[in-house]
Protein backbone atom coordinates (compact mmCIF):
# COMPACT_ATOMS: atom_id res chain seq x y z
CA UNK A 1 0.00 0.00 0.00
CA UNK A 2 1.06 3.50 -0.80
CA UNK A 3 0.52 4.89 2.33
CA UNK A 4 3.32 2.42 4.30
CA UNK A 5 5.59 3.91 1.76
CA UNK A 6 5.08 7.23 3.20
CA UNK A 7 7.26 9.02 5.60
CA UNK A 8 5.36 9.13 8.94
CA UNK A 9 5.56 11.84 11.06
CA UNK A 10 3.12 11.14 13.66
CA UNK A 11 1.54 13.31 16.09
CA UNK A 12 1.30 12.24 19.89
CA UNK A 13 -2.52 12.48 21.61
CA UNK A 14 -2.21 14.79 24.64
CA UNK A 15 -1.81 12.98 28.19
CA UNK A 16 -1.32 9.46 26.61
CA UNK A 17 2.54 9.76 26.23
CA UNK A 18 4.61 7.23 28.67
CA UNK A 19 8.33 7.72 28.69
CA UNK A 20 10.98 5.81 29.85
CA UNK A 21 14.06 8.16 29.39
CA UNK A 22 12.47 11.20 30.97
CA UNK A 23 10.89 9.34 33.59
CA UNK A 24 8.57 10.32 36.98
CA UNK A 25 6.93 7.97 39.23
CA UNK A 26 2.75 8.46 38.54
CA UNK A 27 0.15 6.69 40.04
CA UNK A 28 -2.43 5.53 37.78
CA UNK A 29 -5.15 7.93 37.33
CA UNK A 30 -8.35 8.32 34.91
CA UNK A 31 -11.37 9.87 35.94
CA UNK A 32 -12.61 8.50 39.28
CA UNK A 33 -10.02 5.68 39.04
CA UNK A 34 -8.39 5.92 42.41
CA UNK A 35 -4.69 5.70 42.61
CA UNK A 36 -3.32 1.73 41.39
CA UNK A 37 -0.01 1.24 43.10
CA UNK A 38 1.14 1.76 46.08
CA UNK A 39 4.94 2.60 45.32
CA UNK A 40 7.68 0.46 47.07
CA UNK A 41 11.68 -0.16 46.89
CA UNK A 42 13.15 -3.48 47.07
CA UNK A 43 16.57 -3.60 49.09
CA UNK A 44 19.50 -2.97 46.38
CA UNK A 45 21.57 -5.46 48.11
CA UNK A 46 18.86 -8.25 47.26
CA UNK A 47 19.90 -8.32 43.52
CA UNK A 48 23.70 -8.28 42.48
CA UNK A 49 23.60 -8.25 38.74
CA UNK A 50 21.69 -6.59 35.89
CA UNK A 51 21.78 -10.02 33.87
CA UNK A 52 19.36 -11.43 36.37
CA UNK A 53 15.88 -12.01 34.74
CA UNK A 54 13.21 -10.16 36.83
CA UNK A 55 10.59 -13.04 37.58
CA UNK A 56 7.79 -12.96 35.38
CA UNK A 57 4.66 -10.96 36.60
CA UNK A 58 1.69 -12.49 34.41
CA UNK A 59 -0.87 -13.31 36.41
CA UNK A 60 0.21 -11.48 39.55
CA UNK A 61 -2.12 -8.47 40.71
CA UNK A 62 -0.36 -5.29 41.56
CA UNK A 63 -0.83 -5.98 45.42
CA UNK A 64 1.42 -9.19 44.82
CA UNK A 65 4.09 -9.13 47.47
CA UNK A 66 6.48 -9.44 44.71
CA UNK A 67 5.11 -6.64 42.48
CA UNK A 68 4.54 -4.40 45.47
CA UNK A 69 8.47 -4.43 46.46
CA UNK A 70 9.53 -3.49 43.15
CA UNK A 71 9.95 0.51 41.88
CA UNK A 72 7.46 1.66 40.28
CA UNK A 73 8.74 3.79 37.50
CA UNK A 74 5.96 4.73 35.44
CA UNK A 75 2.22 3.85 35.30
CA UNK A 76 -0.62 5.14 33.34
CA UNK A 77 -4.41 4.12 32.08
CA UNK A 78 -5.07 4.16 28.76
CA UNK A 79 -7.44 7.06 28.04
CA UNK A 80 -9.64 5.48 25.13
CA UNK A 81 -11.20 2.19 25.55
CA UNK A 82 -14.19 0.61 23.66
CA UNK A 83 -14.37 -2.42 25.80
CA UNK A 84 -15.99 -2.55 29.42
CA UNK A 85 -12.61 -3.07 31.15
CA UNK A 86 -10.02 -0.67 32.19
CA UNK A 87 -6.23 -0.79 31.60
CA UNK A 88 -2.50 0.91 32.52
CA UNK A 89 0.46 0.47 31.35
CA UNK A 90 3.52 0.67 33.78
CA UNK A 91 7.11 0.00 34.07
CA UNK A 92 8.69 -1.69 37.19
CA UNK A 93 12.33 -2.19 38.21
CA UNK A 94 13.99 -3.34 41.86
CA UNK A 95 16.20 -0.29 41.71
CA UNK A 96 15.34 3.08 40.76
CA UNK A 97 18.24 3.60 38.87
CA UNK A 98 17.61 1.07 36.33
CA UNK A 99 14.64 3.02 35.59
CA UNK A 100 16.64 4.63 32.96
CA UNK A 101 20.31 2.67 33.20
CA UNK A 102 19.40 -1.03 33.27
CA UNK A 103 16.58 -3.95 33.77
CA UNK A 104 13.26 -3.17 34.39
CA UNK A 105 10.10 -4.43 32.52
CA UNK A 106 6.77 -2.83 31.06
CA UNK A 107 3.46 -4.75 31.52
CA UNK A 108 -0.20 -3.89 30.77
CA UNK A 109 -2.39 -4.14 33.86
CA UNK A 110 -6.51 -4.83 33.68
CA UNK A 111 -8.11 -3.03 36.64
CA UNK A 112 -9.68 -5.54 38.85
CA UNK A 113 -10.92 -4.18 41.62
CA UNK A 114 -10.48 -1.53 45.06
CA UNK A 115 -8.74 -2.65 47.81
CA UNK A 116 -9.95 -2.14 51.30
CA UNK A 117 -8.06 0.99 51.79
CA UNK A 118 -9.38 2.12 48.16
CA UNK A 119 -6.48 1.65 46.05
CA UNK A 120 -6.96 0.20 42.74
CA UNK A 121 -5.74 -3.54 42.43
CA UNK A 122 -4.95 -4.66 38.80
CA UNK A 123 -3.90 -7.91 37.53
CA UNK A 124 -0.98 -7.59 35.13
CA UNK A 125 -1.79 -9.28 31.86
CA UNK A 126 1.53 -9.43 29.64
CA UNK A 127 5.22 -8.36 29.87
CA UNK A 128 8.23 -6.85 28.13
CA UNK A 129 11.22 -7.32 30.10
CA UNK A 130 13.59 -4.36 28.58
CA UNK A 131 17.32 -2.62 29.52
CA UNK A 132 17.21 0.62 29.35
CA UNK A 133 20.38 2.78 28.37
CA UNK A 134 19.19 6.81 28.07
CA UNK A 135 19.85 8.40 25.35
CA UNK A 136 21.19 4.90 23.76
CA UNK A 137 17.96 2.97 24.58
CA UNK A 138 14.94 4.63 24.80
CA UNK A 139 11.28 3.35 25.39
CA UNK A 140 7.80 5.08 25.25
CA UNK A 141 4.14 4.77 24.47
CA UNK A 142 2.78 6.99 21.20
CA UNK A 143 -0.42 6.60 19.83
CA UNK A 144 0.18 6.66 16.06
CA UNK A 145 -2.04 6.06 13.04
CA UNK A 146 -0.09 3.40 11.45
CA UNK A 147 -1.85 0.03 10.49
CA UNK A 148 -4.71 0.65 8.05
CA UNK A 149 -4.62 4.61 9.22
CA UNK A 150 -6.24 3.80 12.42
CA UNK A 151 -5.06 5.24 15.31
CA UNK A 152 -3.77 3.06 18.46
CA UNK A 153 -1.61 2.77 20.90
CA UNK A 154 2.16 1.52 20.15
CA UNK A 155 4.99 0.96 22.64
CA UNK A 156 8.89 1.77 20.69
CA UNK A 157 12.12 1.10 21.94
CA UNK A 158 14.26 4.44 20.40
CA UNK A 159 17.31 6.44 20.83
CA UNK A 160 16.98 10.08 21.81
CA UNK A 161 18.90 11.89 19.62
CA UNK A 162 17.91 15.10 21.45
CA UNK A 163 16.36 16.33 18.28
CA UNK A 164 12.54 17.48 17.50
CA UNK A 165 11.83 14.24 15.39
CA UNK A 166 12.85 10.94 16.39
CA UNK A 167 14.33 9.33 13.62
CA UNK A 168 16.01 6.11 14.65
CA UNK A 169 13.46 3.50 15.86
CA UNK A 170 14.46 0.00 16.69
CA UNK A 171 11.21 -1.99 17.56
CA UNK A 172 7.56 -0.99 17.78
CA UNK A 173 4.85 -3.29 19.44
CA UNK A 174 0.93 -2.34 18.76
CA UNK A 175 -0.46 -2.75 22.52
CA UNK A 176 -3.26 -5.20 21.82
CA UNK A 177 -5.85 -4.64 24.71
CA UNK A 178 -8.59 -6.65 23.07
CA UNK A 179 -5.79 -9.46 23.17
CA UNK A 180 -4.04 -8.25 26.43
CA UNK A 181 -0.96 -8.12 24.51
CA UNK A 182 2.39 -6.30 23.27
CA UNK A 183 2.21 -7.65 19.21
CA UNK A 184 5.60 -6.67 17.66
CA UNK A 185 5.14 -5.57 13.89
CA UNK A 186 7.44 -4.92 11.52
CA UNK A 187 8.99 -1.40 11.70
CA UNK A 188 7.43 1.22 8.71
CA UNK A 189 10.06 2.60 6.62
CA UNK A 190 11.15 6.11 7.03
CA UNK A 191 9.24 5.88 10.59
CA UNK A 192 9.29 9.47 12.34
CA UNK A 193 8.48 10.42 15.38
CA UNK A 194 7.96 13.67 17.45
CA UNK A 195 9.84 13.78 20.29
CA UNK A 196 8.36 14.45 23.62
CA UNK A 197 11.84 14.96 25.68
CA UNK A 198 12.86 17.89 23.23
CA UNK A 199 12.40 21.10 24.23
CA UNK A 200 13.62 23.97 21.97
CA UNK A 201 16.16 26.49 23.61
CA UNK A 202 14.71 30.36 23.98
CA UNK A 203 18.21 31.48 24.42
CA UNK A 204 19.55 33.98 21.81
CA UNK A 205 22.69 32.29 19.37
CA UNK A 206 24.22 35.24 18.60
CA UNK A 207 24.06 36.20 22.85
CA UNK A 208 26.89 35.55 24.39
CA UNK A 209 27.87 36.46 28.15
CA UNK A 210 31.08 38.99 28.66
Amino acid sequence: MSAMKKVFILILAVGTLLQSCNYKAQDHVKEKVVPAMEEAIMQVGTIKKTGVPIRSFIGRTTNDTVVSKMHTCLGVMFSENTSKNKYALAQYSAIIDHCQHGQSKFVIERFLRHDANGRSVFLIVDELDVVTNYPTVCYGKFQLAIENDIEGDYFVEFYNNDAEIITQVRRIWRIDLEKEKFVEITKPKNLRLINPDYVESDEDPAFTNN
